[in-house]
C-alpha cells in the first residue's frame, strides 16, 4: 500500500495537465498539452469532445510513463460550466460548450422570467449565471431543439471523459452543484430546476461520491492509458475545489483563492452558507467529505495579464511585472469584466473599463491598474463571506498568478490577511492525489493528509500603509462599480 501512485488529469479551458503523484505529495511526472478552442463570432467556444478524451489519453499515457503496474488511481478534475448533450451510446451531438461560450446569453432572459430566482437559489444554492448548465440546456431547447429531443443525457467535461472510461455517464457534487441543477439539502437532482427545463433526472447523470472509489477502470480503458494492474477510478472534484485541496484550504479559518484564467475566493466550511442578502453573492458549492466550498468565483483575473500581454502591450508577463514595478499605486482605475462578471446585477452587461487615466500614467500604470482591479474583484467576495460570519484568519494561493511577486503582495495587502504559496506548481494535482490517498485509507482523514502532502513556500504579509490605501481604493471600486450599473445597461443595447 505505501508505494501506491495516483495519477490526476486535469482538464482546463485551453491546457490540460496530467501527474503521476505519490502519498507524500510529490509530482513525480507531469505532462501537458492545449486544448484547441474552437469559436465564431456568434460567442461559440468549444471543446471538440474527441480532440478533448485523446488530449486526455494522450497527456495520462506520458504521465505514467515508467510506472506502469504501480498506479492505483486515476482521478479527474476539470472546469465547471461545461456541457454536453450525448445520444443513447454516449456518442456527443455538438461539441462541449465551455465556461467561455456565451450563446446561452442570447435566451437567460427569457428563462429568468419563468422562475422565482430566490427559490432557486435557496435550492441550489446557485446565483445565476448564463455559464450554468441550467441556462445552456435552455438555450438547446429554444435554439438547438433537434439536439435538445435527441440527447439522452447533458454531461460535464469530467461527467463524458468517465463515460468514455467506464462506458457508463456518472457525475459528483462539486460539478452538479455548479449546474443550477442540484438540491443542496439532498446532493441529488433538483426537481424545481428539472421542471424548469421539462425533463427529468434520467436525462442526467448519476451523482456519486468524490471522495469514494467508484469503479475498476475496465482492461480496454487501462489498455487505452498504458496503465496495467489493479486501477481504479475515484471521480474527484472540479478544477477550483481540487486547487483549494492542494493548497490547504481544507483546514479550518483558512481561505483559497486561485489566479488562474478566472479566480475565486473561498472557504471550505461544514454547511452550504448561503447570502443573507438578496445579492445573491455567494455561490456555494459541495466540496468534499462533508465540506462546502462558500466564496464566490470571478471570470476576469489571468486572462487580464494575457488580454495586457497580447493584446495591449505584446511583451511577455516577466515585462509586465517589470513595467508595474516602476510605478506607485496611482488613482487609475480597472473595471476588469472584459468576458463580463459573474456578479447577478452586472454580470452580462459588465465590461472592461478604465477610469482616471491622465496624461502621466504609462503603461506600468495601466499593467498595475489591471492586477489591483482583480484584486478588488476577489475583495468584493471576500467581503461578501465576511458578511455571513464566516471567519477567515489567513489565505492559501494557487494558480499561475502566484508566480508574480508583486501580484501576490497586492493581494495581500487588498485582502489585509497574510497569503501563504505552496511550493507545488500543479496545485490541482495535488488536491485530487490528496483526495485519492484519503480513499485508500493512506490517511485517516483531509486533515492529516493536508498536513502530510502540503508544503508552504513562501508568505505574503500585508503592509499597513499599503493596507489603508488599498482599502480607500476599493471603496472606490465598488462604488464605481455600482454606479456604472445604468451604463452598462444602456451600452449593452446599443
Amino acid at each position: 500500500m505505501e508505494d501506491r501512485l495516483a495519477l490526476c488529469v486535469d482538464i482546463g479551458t485551453t491546457n490540460l495537465k496530467a501527474g503521476v503523484v505519490d502519498k507524500d505529495g510529490n509530482v513525480l511526472s507531469l505532462s501537458r498539452s492545449e486544448i484547441p478552442l474552437e469559436r465564431d463570432n456568434d460567442g461559440k467556444a468549444e471543446h471538440n469532445p474527441e480532440v478533448l478524451f485523446a488530449a486526455f489519453v494522450k497527456a495520462a499515457k506520458e504521465a505514467s510513463r515508467g510506472f506502469k503496474g504501480k498506479i492505483s488511481l486515476i482521478i479527474p478534475s476539470s472546469y465547471m460550466f461545461g456541457l454536453v448533450p450525448v445520444d443513447d451510446d454516449l456518442n456527443p451531438l455538438m461539441g462541449i460548450m465551455t465556461l467561455l461560450d456565451l450563446r446561452a446569453k442570447e435566451t437567460y432572459e427569457d428563462l429568468l422570467s419563468t422562475i422565482d430566482v430566490n427559490e432557486a437559489y435557496k435550492r441550489t444554492g446557485f446565483a445565476p449565471t448564463f455559464h450554468a448548465p441550467l441556462f445552456k440546456i435552455f438555450w438547446l431547447k429554444q435554439r438547438r431543439r433537434e439536439v435538445f429531443d435527441k440527447a439522452k443525457y447533458f454531461l460535464s467535461s469530467k461527467d463524458y471523459i468517465i463515460s468514455k472510461l467506464l462506458d457508463k455517464p456518472y457525475t459528483e457534487p462539486s460539478i452538479s452543484s455548479a449546474t443550477g441543477l442540484m438540491n443542496i439539502n439532498t446532493l441529488k437532482w433538483d426537481s424545481y430546476s428539472l421542471n424548469a427545463l421539462g425533463i427529468d433526472e434520467s436525462r442526467l447523470p448519476e451523482i456519486v461520491p468524490s471522495d469514494e472509489i467508484l469503479a475498476e477502470l475496465p482492461q480496454k480503458s487501462k489498455e487505452l492509458l498504458g496503465l496495467e494492474g489493479d486501477v481504479k477510478l475515484l471521480p474527484g472534484v472540479y478544477d477550483g475545489g481540487a486547487i483549494g485541496i492542494g493548497i490547504g484550504a481544507f483546514e479550518e479559518g483558512v481561505g483559497a483563492i486561485n489566479i488562474g484564467t478566472t479566480g475565486m475566493f473561498r472557504v471550505a466550511y461544514p454547511e452550504a452558507i448561503l447570502d443573507k442578502e438578496d445579492s445573491m453573492r455567494l455561490q456555494t458549492y459541495y466540496l468534499s467529505s462533508g465540506k462546502w466550498f462558500v466564496g464566490a468565483a470571478i471570470n476576469n483575473a489571468g486572462i487580464i495579464l494575457r488580454w495586457l500581454r497580447d493584446n495591449i502591450f505584446n511583451v511577455s508577463y516577466d515585462e509586465l511585472t517589470n513595467e508595474a514595478l516602476k510605478v506607485d499605486t496611482s488613482n487609475l482605475f480597472f473595471l476588469p469584466y472584459i468576458t463580463g462578471e459573474r456578479d447577478k446585477e452586472i454580470g452580462n452587461i459588465a465590461s472592461g473599463i478604465y477610469f482616471g487615466l491622465k496624461n502621466n500614467h504609462n503603461k506600468g500604470h495601466m499593467i498595475k491598474a489591471g492586477m489591483e482591479g482583480v484584486a478588488y474583484s476577489l475583495r468584493m467576495l471576500y467581503e461578501a463571506v465576511k458578511d455571513n460570519n464566516v471567519e477567515v484568519k489567513e489565505i492559501r494561493a494557487g494558480g499561475g498568478g502566484t508566480n508574480s511577486d508583486l501580484w501576490m503582495d497586492i493581494f495581500s495587502s487588498v485582502l489585509g490577511l497574510p497569503i501563504k504559496v505552496s511550493n507545488i506548481e500543479e496545485p490541482e494535482l495535488l488536491g485530487s492525489a490528496l483526495l485519492g490517498f484519503y480513499s485508500l485509507g493512506i490517511y485517516k482523514d483531509l486533515d492529516e493528509a493536508t498536513k502530510k502532502m502540503v508544503k508552504i513556500k513562501n508568505v505574503y504579509v500585508p503592509q499597513d500603509e499599503k493596507i489603508r490605501q488599498y482599502d480607500k481604493g476599493f471603496q472606490f471600486f465598488k462604488l464605481m462599480t455600482k454606479d456604472l450599473k445604468n451604463l452598462f445597461e444602456v451600452h449593452s443595447k446599443l
